[in-house]
């Protein structure tokens, strides 16, 4: 695609039905999750569309079947894929509650997504500027000082 972080194609050792299945999957739970009743539909909708493949994949422990946290990981690079998967949660969960602003709820938690994986980039490397408890050596004057 171009675009840092986003990947167009799947590796060549994977199944592409199966990438195709966690596609048609993902977007027929989180459709479904607007439509229908969580308990008994969508949980039974997420045990068979989610539960089974996910199990599966887990299971057989073949590198043609990728989880669906590794088909995201592949697809999406991770600035999208923590807000879209935060927020989807909480307007979701806040549809199932009954909150009346539940999109509200879920930009909420996109925002949480998204600091979420911003700090954890951040934290993932040395601080470079440790507190070292002592004082800063003295800065010397640049060219443009008076």
């Amino acid at each position: 695609m171009g675009l840092e972080g986003f990947h167009a194609r799947p590796p060549a050792n994977w199944n592409k039905w199966w990438i195709l299945l966690w596609g048609v999957s993902s977007v027929t739970l989180l459709t479904l999750a607007f439509l229908v009743p969580f308990w008994p539909w969508w949980l039974l909708s997420a045990a068979i569309g989610f539960g089974i493949p996910e199990a599966i994949s887990l299971i057989k422990r073949d590198d043609s079947l990728p989880p669906l946290t590794h088909t995201i990981r592949h697809f999406l690079p991770d600035w999208l894929a923590f807000p879209l998967i935060y927020g989807f949660l909480g307007t979701i969960g806040a549809t199932w509650i009954g909150f009346s602003r539940a999109w509200r709820v879920g930009g909420l938690f996109a925002l949480l997504g998204w600091l979420t994986d911003h700090f954890t980039q951040t934290y993932a490397h040395p601080d470079p500027f440790p507190f070292t408890g002592r004082e800063p050596p003295e800065a010397k004057p640049g060219p443009l000082a008076l």
